[in-house]
C-alpha cells in the first residue's frame, strides 16, 4: 500500500511539474500618455483586468504594468522572465510611450513576443505590425485571441491562421486573419483580476459593464471599433462585481466608466431598482446621451448617482446634426436641469474646432454655456480619431495629411498638442477661449455649485481633509501636465468622489 501511494505521489508530482512548465508567464502593460511622470487621475485599467483573469483562468501566469502609476521598471521584470508582453495602446502620446517599452523589452527579453491590442491598434493594424519591436497585434476584443495566441505559442505551434482577430509577420509578409466576431454576451467573461493591481494607486474604481454605443456619431472611434456592437453584462453580474469590491476593497465610490452607461434603459432601470431593493449603499456616475427621461433620472437619483457626463459637444444645432449626434439642443438643456433637480452634478464635454465651425456656431457654443451658467464641463480642442467618418472628412479637404507611422499618431490627442485648427473660427479667438476656461474654471465652478448645490459645503465641513487633499492634487496636477484643463474639471469636481472614496484611498 505504501509503495503504491508512493508512486502515485510521484506521477502526482510529475504531472504538477509538467504542467507547471507549460504555464506561460505574460506581461500586460498599460502605457499611459507621459513617460515621465505619473497621471494623478490615472483611469483603472479594466481591459487588462479582463485579459489577465481569462489567461489566469486557463492557468496562465499574469502580472499587470501599469506605467500610469506603477513605480517598477522594465528592468523589475526580467526576473518574471515573460514570454508575451502585452500593450494596450490608444492614439495619442500613449504610443510614443508604448514604443519605447517596446524596445526596451525587447532588448531586456530577446525571446519574448511583443502584442499589441486595444483601439488604436485594431484600427490601425498595417502600420503598427510594420514596426520591428511589435510581433503580433490583436483586432477587437482580446480575450479569446490572446489567450489562443498564449496557448499556441505555449504548444509550439506554427499555424496561427486559425486565431480570429490576429495580425502577425511571416517572413516578410503580413499576414491578416479572420476578424473575430465581438463578445455580445459579457457574462461569459470572468471577473476582472482585481488583486493584480493596487487599487489605492487610482484616484476612483471604475467597472464596465457595457462594450460598444448603439448610436453613430460621426467623430466617435465606436464606428470604426464596434460598428454598431453591444455588449453588456446583466445585472445580476453588476450587481454581483460590486459587491466583491465592497466586500474585498471597501468601495463605496464607484465609477461606470464606458462610452454610454444608460443606452440601454431597461437594464439601467433594472439596475438601480436592485440597488434600491438591495439597500446596497453605493455612490456612483457614469456618462450617458443628453436624452435621459425624468422618470430614469429619478430612479439614478435613488439609487446613489451623484454624476452624470453627458457629451454635449457643441452649442450649435447645426453642428449637432453634422456631428451626427441625433439629439437637439433643447433635449439638452431639459436633461441638464432635471438632473440638477435631482441632486445628480451634470459633467458636459464640449469641443472647440470643429470642422465647419464657425464663428456663429463658436458663439452659440459660448451663449449655451452662459444659458447654463457656466456648470462643471470639459472644454478641449477637437481631435480627429482614426477610421470616423470625420476623420476622412478632414483628410478629403486637405486640413492634414493622415499618419502613415504610429509614432505619427502621438499628437493625435486632447492630452497632446494637436494644434491644427480644423474649423473657420480664427485660432486666436479659440486659444482664448480655452485659457480663459482654464484661468476662472474655479470660480465659475464654485460660483455655480453656491447657486444651484450649496449642499456641496457641507460636505466640504464636514470632510475638510479629503477637500484640502483635493486641492493639493490640483496644483500638482498643474504642475505635471501640460493640459491643466482636464485636471481642474477631474480635482474639483471629484471632491465629492474622494469624500466617499476614504475606505480604499486611507492617508
Amino acid at each position: 500500500m505504501y509503495l503504491h501511494n508512493q508512486e502515485l505521489r510521484k506521477q502526482i508530482e510529475f504531472l504538477l511539474t509538467v504542467s507547471k512548465e507549460n504555464y506561460m508567464r505574460v506581461l500586460l502593460i498599460n502605457a499611459s500618455n507621459d513617460t515621465d511622470t505619473k497621471d494623478t487621475f490615472a483611469t483603472f485599467p479594466n481591459g487588462l483586468l479582463f485579459l489577465a483573469a481569462v489567461l489566469e483562468n486557463n492557468g496562465h501566469e499574469v502580472k499587470i504594468y501599469d506605467t500610469s502609476v506603477d513605480d517598477r521598471h522594465p528592468d523589475d521584470f526580467v526576473a518574471f522572465d515573460p514570454k508575451i508582453v502585452g500593450f494596450s495602446v490608444l492614439t495619442g502620446p500613449y504610443i510614443a510611450n508604448a514604443l519605447a517599452q517596446s524596445e526596451r523589452f525587447k532588448k531586456l527579453l530577446p525571446e519574448a513576443k511583443i502584442v499589441w491590442g486595444n483601439v488604436h491598434s485594431s484600427l490601425t493594424p498595417g502600420q503598427v505590425i510594420n514596426e520591428s519591436c511589435v510581433d503580433y497585434v490583436i483586432v477587437g476584443a482580446g480575450e479569446q485571441t490572446l489567450l489562443e495566441l498564449v496557448e499556441h505559442l505555449e504548444d509550439g505551434f506554427d499555424n496561427l491562421e486559425q486565431i480570429k482577430g490576429l495580425v502577425y509577420k511571416k517572413g516578410d509578409q503580413v499576414l491578416t486573419n479572420e476578424p473575430r466576431p465581438f463578445i455580445v454576451n459579457l457574462d461569459e467573461l470572468p471577473d476582472p483580476a482585481w488583486h493584480l493591481i493596487n487599487v489605492k494607486k487610482y484616484w476612483a474604481i471604475s467597472l464596465n459593464t457595457s462594450r460598444g454605443c448603439p448610436f453613430h456619431c460621426s467623430f466617435c472611434y465606436n464606428g470604426p471599433y464596434h460598428q454598431g456592437y453591444r455588449g453588456e453584462f446583466s445585472v445580476d453580474r453588476i450587481v454581483g462585481q460590486i459587491t466583491t469590491l465592497q466586500k474585498n476593497f471597501g468601495v463605496k465610490y464607484l465609477r461606470f466608466l464606458e462610452d454610454n452607461f444608460t443606452a440601454n434603459r431597461k437594464r439601467l432601470r433594472a439596475f438601480c431598482q436592485v440597488l434600491i431593493d438591495k439597500k446596497i449603499k453605493l455612490k456612483w456616475d457614469c456618462e450617458a446621451r443628453a436624452d435621459l427621461s425624468e422618470s430614469d433620472i429619478a430612479l439614478m437619483a435613488r439609487a446613489g448617482c451623484v454624476a452624470v457626463g453627458l457629451g454635449v459637444e457643441t452649442g450649435s444645432q447645426r453642428l449637432l446634426s453634422f456631428l451626427e449626434k441625433d439629439v437637439d439642443l433643447a433635449r439638452i438643456e431639459k436633461t441638464f436641469w432635471t438632473l440638477l433637480a435631482y441632486k445628480i452634478k451634470p459633467n458636459l464635454y464640449i469641443m472647440e474646432a470643429l470642422p465647419s465651425e464657425t464663428i456663429e456656431d463658436f458663439n452659440m457654443t459660448q451663449q449655451f454655456l452662459k444659458r447654463l451658467d457656466y456648470p462643471s464641463y470639459i472644454y478641449r480642442r477637437f481631435v480627429p480619431s482614426p477610421g470616423t467618418r470625420l476623420f476622412d472628412y478632414c483628410v478629403d479637404r486637405g486640413h492634414f495629411k493622415p499618419p502613415v507611422t504610429p509614432i505619427q499618431w502621438a499628437d493625435f490627442s486632447a492630452r497632446a498638442p494637436f494644434e491644427i485648427n480644423l474649423s473657420e473660427v480664427p485660432t486666436p479667438l479659440i486659444d482664448n477661449a480655452l485659457a480663459d476656461y482654464a484661468q476662472t474654471y474655479t470660480w465659475r465652478r464654485l460660483r455655480f455649485t453656491l447657486r444651484h448645490n450649496p449642499s456641496y459645503f457641507k460636505d466640504v465641513v464636514l470632510h475638510p481633509r479629503e477637500f484640502i487633499r483635493a486641492l493639493v492634487r490640483l496644483f500638482k496636477c498643474s504642475s505635471l501636465h501640460t493640459t491643466p484643463i482636464m485636471n481642474i474639471r477631474s480635482s474639483i469636481s471629484g471632491f465629492h468622489l474622494q469624500q466617499n472614496e476614504t475606505a480604499i484611498n486611507p492617508t
